[in-house]
């Protein structure tokens, strides 16, 4: 995708809506397009860049926004697979999960979309939960202490 296709879309939208207006308001708006292509790329690019971080927060298999001059490029990180990069054996604790129908469908939809079992896309998104989790409440070995007491 051309950055500088964007902005002249939205450029030539511009000039088309003032020309309705008359000569003055269509002189005026080119005159101020290349004021406002820089402004224009940046929030572009600044929404590419929220899209793709809000997806990762989403997927198992991160977005990455590589750029080449005027090109931006979206790419599919590829992550090895929890079956691949752990063996059966690694994975011996066993959870029981009530979902609503709704959340199952989800993740089952999330799950094929990256290519994974549901089982593998729960397993890679509690893990990347429990690494990212900003408390530091998940960190191994910590206790949480409880009770009544006195100052």
């Amino acid at each position: 995708m051309l950055i500088s296709e964007f902005v002249e879309g939205i450029s030539e939208d511009f000039k088309n809506l003032a020309e309705i207006a008359g000569a003055e308001a269509a002189s005026i708006v080119e005159r101020l397009g290349t004021v406002f292509e820089p402004a224009l790329q940046k929030h572009f690019l600044d929404a590419l860049n929220a899209l793709v971080q809000e997806f990762n927060l989403l997927d198992g298999a991160p977005l990455t926004l590589n750029f080449e001059g005027d090109e931006v490029h979206l790419a599919r990180l590829v992550a090895p697979s929890a079956e691949t990069s752990a063996s059966p054996s690694d994975y011996s604790a066993r959870i029981a999960l009530r979902l609503n129908d709704d959340l199952k469908e989800s993740i089952e939809h999330l799950a094929t979309d990256v290519g994974s079992s549901v089982n593998s896309w729960i397993v890679r998104s509690l893990e990347r939960t429990v690494r990212s989790d900003p408390s530091g409440s998940s960190a191994f070995g910590k206790r949480q202490l409880r009770g009544k007491g006195r100052a």
